[in-house]
């Protein structure tokens, strides 16, 4: 029972609460759906009366096109005709207008015309070409002289363009308008034929198209001012009789409205009264039986509503628990999804390093064994010209040409260029082993490997952004390696390690290496003002923790006062079984606040585009959770920064790890 009186409520709330979305009154309705559907009822209609009454007038004046044509070639004396068609076209005018079977023929074809003023007759005989019609009479040369044609001038009458050498053979109505150089028209074409019935010629009809046109127009206008005077008919009839059927509907809106706030002693009285009963006065009652029945029941739903705030307050604290539990899932779904990408990213570099230096070894190692046995051959042949020098006398030719090459010279220069083509070739080869050491792809995941050699292969990967330029100063390595034994570790990952730490301690001395001078007294006069500045000789007991290896201020004093951009590197062999390395610079430094945010994912301070927030997430989550270890931050700003991890020599049992993490 509380259920249902607690259904019964939300079903008032729902009607009594304001509908988001807009009032479309039911008149409105009405009369959109009539006006909608009676529309497309009268377009219909409208088009097939236009297409029928269309269609018999095309009827129509085709039948006219029809009779003209056939009275035309009624009246034209086939004979004279004949003699007409096989004369010469003159010479020294246009049309032979003194020829009197010509004048007779052309005052026919302005008969034809004035007995049907909108058609323009003319007549062709066949010519010897393909297509080819001569034109013989033409009514055009009397009513537009300017567009008329010449006695016998060719017309080639090609299918596609006209029908009109079809007319040679049969009737021939051409009703769908064409243009051509002497306007836009609707043709009918039929041959001429002799008593023995055999074709001597054509006689066309011409209609203008502004015939049809017109004839359209006028179909268009008269059923369009039809049709929408009966349409505007309809719809006043219709909005009268919509707002007589909704006036009761919109007295008992508002009296329901009305109720819904909480007049319940709001009667439905003007329902009562009516003489005939309908739908809508059996809903006012209705309505009002539902009244009662709510004000007895208002009192139970009370009751009904405070078990429910319980519930809801059940339920939001399972929502908050579920919601806690989301929010760790997410923050492990980033976790990983940042894992996979860097993972991805190293292995695809991994890849293409590992098969450049593949493509590069084999021919630098063609080059260094051929550079052995050149320089041997050089050798050879640099004592073989000084014996021939020595035992054969001067020639004046051969004198001459020595200077001219500079035999002096090559002889001097050639091993000096053989020396520095083999140590082009050992570099080249170093880089090549150091991109090998770099990828790792030919060895083991876990692997007893060398530390310092993967320090050194991350080095020499970086070299080019070491060294200086015309406007940025060199950047300064020192290396402080200890005395290590082989680690047990994942080598692609710490290689991965070692690339992200010195390229962010390349990153932190960029700004310092342009305007070295002018940067640091800009950012310590910024630092100062934001609060993070402790003066740790004014109160040495804020002085942070010693590092393994000192103080960050002492590993910077001494060297750094010069302030040349410097990067030192230590390593050292802890006693509880750990390796500790450490990567210094002197840049910029960092205040406490990014400190406690630098190893969280996405989080970064570089410009956008040039940093992503995961590598040092990443090597965070491969020193921690890989192998074991920790990995620290001390920084100052102005001073520094300084990055240490210590792993263990030897790695924990899968196990083991699995428990950690």
């Amino acid at each position: 029972m509380p259920f249902d009186f607690l259904r019964l409520r939300l079903n008032l709330g729902r009607l009594s609460s304001p509908s988001r979305a807009p009032f479309v009154s039911l008149q409105f309705k009405l009369m959109t759906g009539f006006a909608l559907v009676s529309g497309g009822v009268f377009l219909g209609l409208y088009g097939w009366f236009y297409t029928n009454t269309v269609q018999r007038s095309m009827e129509g004046l085709q039948g006219d096109m029809v009779n003209t044509l056939e009275g035309a070639i009624a009246g034209v004396d086939t004979a004279e005709f004949l003699t007409l068609s096989q004369l010469p076209a003159p010479q020294d005018e246009p049309v032979p207008t003194r020829n009197s079977f010509y004048q007779k023929h052309q005052q026919w074809l302005i008969r034809i015309h004035q007995i049907e003023p909108r058609a323009n007759p003319y007549t062709l005989v066949r010519g010897t070409q393909p297509y080819e019609a001569l034109w013989i009479g033409d009514s055009l040369r009397v009513l537009q002289p300017q567009n008329a044609t010449s006695f016998r001038e060719s017309y080639l009458a090609t299918p596609d363009k006209t029908r009109l050498y079809q007319g040679f053979s049969e009737t021939t109505l051409t009703l769908l308008p064409y243009t051509d150089p002497w306007g836009s028209w609707i043709s009918a074409y039929g041959p001429i034929k002799n008593a023995q019935g055999q074709v001597i010629g054509v006689l066309g009809v011409d209609f203008r198209a502004d015939e049809v046109h017109k004839v359209e127009q006028e179909i268009r206008s008269t059923l369009a001012i039809a049709f929408g005077s009966t349409y505007v008919l309809l719809l006043l009839l219709v909005a009268l009789l919509a707002r007589f059927f909704t006036r009761p509907i919109i007295e008992l809106t508002q009296v329901t409205e009305q109720i819904s706030q909480g007049e319940y002693d709001r009667a439905l009285t003007q329902f009562h009264h009516a003489q005939l009963q309908d739908e809508i006065s059996q809903l006012a009652n209705s309505f009002e039986r539902m009244v009662v029945q709510v004000q007895q029941r208002e009192a139970d739903l009370e009751s009904a509503n405070s078990t429910l705030e319980e519930q809801v307050r059940q339920r939001t604290q399972e929502l908050q628990d579920n919601n806690s539990h989301l929010e760790n899932t997410l923050r492990e779904l980033k976790t990983t999804q940042s894992q996979l990408i860097q993972t991805e990213k190293m292995s695809s570099l991994g890849q293409l390093v590992a098969g450049l230096a593949h493509e590069i070894n084999n021919p630098l190692s063609f080059i260094q064994s051929n550079l052995l046995h050149a320089r041997e051959y050089m050798q050879h042949l640099l004592e073989m010209l000084h014996l021939y020098q020595s035992h054969l006398p001067e020639l004046p030719d051969a004198r001459q040409k020595s200077e001219e090459l500079g035999l002096e010279f090559i002889q001097d220069d050639l091993p000096k260029l053989l020396g520095s083509m083999q140590v082009g070739t050992r570099r080249i080869s170093e880089i090549v082993r150091s991109l090998r050491v770099f990828a790792r792809l030919d060895e083991s995941e876990i692997k007893s490997v060398d530390l310092h050699e993967g320090l050194d292969s991350a080095l020499l990967l970086l070299n080019r952004r070491l060294r200086g330029t015309p406007n940025r100063a060199d950047i300064r390595v020192i290396r402080d390696y200890g005395n290590l034994p082989l680690v047990e570790c994942y080598a692609g990952q710490m290689n991965q390690v070692f690339m992200n730490l010195l390229s962010n301690a390349i990153d932190a001395l960029e700004v310092m290496r342009e305007q070295p001078d002018e940067h640091h007294s800009s950012l310590l006069d910024k630092v100062r003002g934001s609060g993070d500045w402790v003066n740790w000789a004014d109160d040495p007991s804020e002085k942070p923790s010693k590092t393994p290896f000192g103080n960050l201020s002492s590993n910077l004093s001494g060297e750094a006062s010069d302030e040349i951009p410097t990067i030192w590197i230590k390593t050292r062999l802890l006693a509880n079984d750990q390796v500790s390395i450490c990567v210094v610079d002197n840049g910029i430094g960092m205040t406490m606040d990014i400190q406690q945010r630098i190893f969280n994912p996405f989080f970064t301070t570089k410009p956008v585009g040039q940093g992503t927030g995961l590598g040092l997430a990443i090597c965070h989550q491969i020193i921690t959770e890989r192998h074991g270890g920790t990995l620290r931050c001390t920084s100052y700003p102005i001073e520094g920064a300084e990055f240490c991890l210590e792993i263990p020599l030897r790695l924990a049992s899968p196990q083991t790890q699995e428990t950690q993490i």
